[in-house]
């Protein structure tokens, strides 16, 4: 891996570069990372799949966003519009090294800002890849939120809070901290209005999701399924794997789940 920054126009972006094992890099692959606590759970998880991407001769960017890991800022400054531009810089950096097709590889709520950003880019992307997707922004800016309110709970001292109550505030333009990050409405409202089914993302040649489940009888989530049927609807090649291993994005100990890579690595090559 050599780390580089790529200057952008919130300031440096620091991104893990993976030279494709031929060193040609007309195939390329940007990560984009989960969201706060859950991206620095998953590094190792992501280098491990960015290196084996990078055996299989693609080049691979694993993206810190503005305000997260070792880029510019301060997560409390970051807003959803700086994170989609964040990602166009990178995909302009990676055209100047000679790359010529583009997937985008999501973990979590880093799908829907894949999504997004599909959904808005001139770019065309070649194919996009799905780790444990976050396909309704409310729903897990709820379950964010719930730090806050545990937290609470758990202080005498401190106000009792309702997740309504923080939405709302959010809304109104009033900024939050929660479990030790700032929560800048103008990155938390957009993300609160994004579903993955009504991103119809037609610049998307090919997608995979995937799911990892703990047990192997544990069924897919009905919303996965429900959203791979919405974008075979709209005519996208889009696929759905279950997976049995460690919730690593979530986990207290660093974890692994070494079958997610090997499905990853098999789609990769049936795309090429």
């Amino acid at each position: 891996m050599k780390p580089l920054f790529i200057p952008c126009q919130s300031g440096q972006l620091f991104c893990g570069f993976y030279p494709p094992i031929n060193n040609d890099v007309s195939r390329a692959i940007i990560h984009i990372p989960a969201f706060a606590e859950e991206m620095n759970k998953s590094r190792r998880m992501v280098a491990l799949q960015a290196q084996a991407f990078a055996q299989q001769a693609y080049a691979v960017l694993v993206l810190d966003l503005f305000g997260t890991g070792d880029s510019t800022g301060d997560f409390g400054d970051a807003t959803w519009e700086i994170w989609l531009q964040n990602i166009d810089t990178t995909i302009a950096w990676l055209r100047q090294q000679g790359a010529q097709s583009i997937d985008l590889w999501g973990l979590r709520a880093g799908v829907l800002l894949a999504m997004d950003f599909a959904n808005r880019t001139r770019h065309p992307i070649a194919h996009l890849i799905a780790w444990q997707p976050v396909v309704n922004g409310d729903i897990f800016l709820t379950q964010f939120l719930r730090l806050r309110v545990a937290a609470a709970m758990m202080d005498s001292n401190a106000p009792r809070e309702k997740t309504a109550d923080l939405k709302q505030q959010l809304l109104a333009g009033q900024a939050l901290e929660v479990a030790g990050y700032g929560l800048n409405p103008d990155l938390a409202r957009p993300l609160m209005a994004l579903r993955a089914e009504q991103l119809p993302c037609q610049t998307v040649k090919e997608m995979a999701l995937f799911e990892v489940v703990s047990n192997p009888d544990t069924p897919i989530a009905l919303a996965n399924t429900q959203w791979l049927a919405t974008l075979q609807a709209q005519h996208i090649n889009a696929s759905l794997t279950k997976i049995v291993g460690d919730s690593f994005w979530a986990s207290q100990e660093i974890s692994e789940a070494p079958d997610l890579i090997t499905a990853s690595c098999k789609k990769l090559g049936q795309w090429r």
